[in-house]
């Protein structure tokens, strides 16, 4: 396991909502058309009214947007018109819907003064790993005490399923605004797109942080990545590394963007890539990615001469992994990393990697989710903050090592 050196402690200004409600693959807090129709009479206008509701938190039916007649779910449910009706009415008191005679009942998400005061930060943290993400809360946090905010945390746990879980609850806490991180699946954009439409149905608006979108009505911050792993793998060529590997993770925007930089940086040496030296790690948990890897370079013939990281995580369980089958770094192959996380510092030994400004990303992020709360808009809006290489003793040099 890499070493790890804790942040400190969110301020008291952090809601953390994490665990406080279950995570299900079927939204059970509410329920579901199908179990509406096997409940006895005694619950079914609860599980009208729960229905109702989630198809508002959800952003089936988003803000302004004109519910289904009622009639229509009667006939859906298999409930009375009187149990549905008096669920609308409930939830009209409770400021999520609104009824016009004549027009029917539209969704109308009302917010208080301090519910409109109210931000989020949906993180995708896996538990006990303390990774770049901590960084962006740092800053998102420090942004919205300057401001005069609050900001409540949730965490997917990298689930869509709890993601859409999480987005659902913030929408039933009248949340404003929330920092979306974007979410690492088997099909990340469509996933996180879920995610983004959910909460703006609601009336939220967001921001996604360490990613883009295709979406020019989506604004984003995220560092200049192709740009800065071009300048690590030269870092490693101007060291006199020729073979040379790359361990990457989920295909998301920001993860192609570092693959070309290496790429990039690569072809303009006219140094070869080899297939076997381009790996995606195998599983979705940090604290395991680059350990399996390791054991494949070890195993070729050929091994890697120095082994470049998508991110610090991989490169710390790769460096850790090292030492425990005998492999120095960076005598026998030279490691480095992406984010420079505190725990890069003081590895064994100190990691190579890039500085990627987090906290000054999740800064950024509250910041112009607070401008678009205060009416500005933004068309195309997408932020890339610069980066710089930090050099560490986990790069050596060939020369060093010939020595």
């Amino acid at each position: 396991m890499p070493p790890t050196q804790d942040l400190p402690p969110a301020p008291t200004s952090v809601m953390k909502l994490t665990g406080e409600f279950p995570r299900t693959s079927n939204n059970s807090w509410m329920a579901s058309k199908s179990e509406v129709e096997n409940i006895s009479e005694t619950t079914r206008y609860q599980a009208a009214k729960s229905l109702i509701k989630r198809m508002v938190l959800s952003g089936e039916v988003g803000q302004d947007q004109q519910l289904q007649p009622e009639l229509d779910i009667c006939r859906e449910t298999n409930l009375s018109r009187t149990t549905v009706r008096k669920a609308i009415a409930d939830l009209v008191d409770e400021g999520l819907l609104v009824r016009y005679r004549g027009r029917g009942t539209f969704v109308n998400i009302r917010r208080t003064p301090s519910q409109k005061k109210l931000l989020a930060l949906l993180a995708c943290q896996h538990p006990k790993v303390n990774g770049a993400y901590n960084l962006v809360l740092r800053g998102a946090q420090e942004a919205a005490a300057r401001l005069g905010y609050q900001l409540v945390l949730a965490n997917s746990f990298n689930e869509i399923e709890a993601a859409l879980e999480s987005a659902m609850h913030l929408n039933e806490l009248r949340v404003a605004g929330t920092i979306v991180v974007p979410l690492q699946t088997d099909e990340p954009n469509y996933s996180t797109t879920r995610i983004i439409r959910a909460l703006r149905q609601a009336g939220q608006q967001v921001v996604l942080v360490d990613e883009y979108s295709s979406d020019d009505d989506i604004v984003s911050v995220a560092s200049q990545n192709r740009e800065a792993m071009r300048e690590l793998t030269t870092h490693l060529i101007e060291r006199g590394y020729r073979r040379i590997a790359f361990l990457t993770s989920t295909r998301t925007e920001v993860v192609a963007e570092r693959e070309e930089g290496f790429r990039q940086a690569m072809q303009e040496h006219d140094l070869d890539i080899p297939h076997e030296y381009f790996l995606e790690v195998a599983g979705r948990n940090p604290s395991r990615q680059g350990i399996q890897e390791i054991d494949v370079f070890m195993a070729m013939r050929t091994p890697p001469e120095a082994i470049v990281c998508l991110h610090d995580l991989i490169a710390l369980n790769a460096m850790a992994r090292c030492a425990e089958r005998g492999w120095k770094v960076p005598k026998d192959v030279a490691i480095v990393g992406f984010d420079d996380l505190p725990q890069a510092q003081s590895s064994t030994p100190p990691l190579t990697s890039v500085h990627q400004p987090l906290q000054e990303a999740g800064a950024r992020a509250l910041e112009l989710l607070v401008e678009m709360l205060n009416g500005k808009t933004f068309k195309a809006h997408h932020e890339r903050l610069p980066c710089r290489l930090v050099v560490r003793k986990s790069s050596g040099s060939i020369t060093a090592r010939k020595a």
